[in-house]
């Protein structure tokens, strides 16, 4: 089987596969470039593309492969504008809520339910 190098442009990988699986990848759209027949020529390729595409990523070995993945996140891009503290307060009132009319039906009812016993337990 003839193995092939790729380039990947979002972790600087470098990596020798067979050919069929890097072929694949390079029309995966997943920033994997190539097959090259030697890594050099994969290398020669990252430096003539470089320039024209700052975003990638220079071939570097395991553990910089994994710096590019994992980069910092900042928690303020995920929650974005949401207010964390006036959710947190819907929820609770939303629970208080199904307690009351559990205990309001319970009471309507005369059946000792579980939400009427679990109340009285807290209390």
């Amino acid at each position: 089987m003839m193995f092939k190098w790729i380039y990947n442009s979002h972790t600087g990988a470098v990596n020798q596969i067979p050919t069929p699986q890097a072929v694949l990848l390079t029309k995966s759209g997943l920033g994997w470039h190539g097959p090259f027949d030697t890594k050099q020529q994969a290398l020669d390729f990252y430096e003539r593309g470089k320039a024209a595409n700052p975003g990638w990523k220079t071939p570097t070995g395991i553990p910089g492969q994994v710096e590019n993945i994992i980069e910092p996140i900042n928690p303020a891009n995920i929650l974005g504008d949401i207010d964390v503290k006036a959710w947190l307060i819907r929820i609770g009132e939303i629970l208080l809520g199904i307690v009351l009319i559990g205990v309001g039906v319970a009471k309507l009812s005369g059946v000792q339910n579980v939400v009427a016993k679990a109340v009285k337990v807290a209390l």
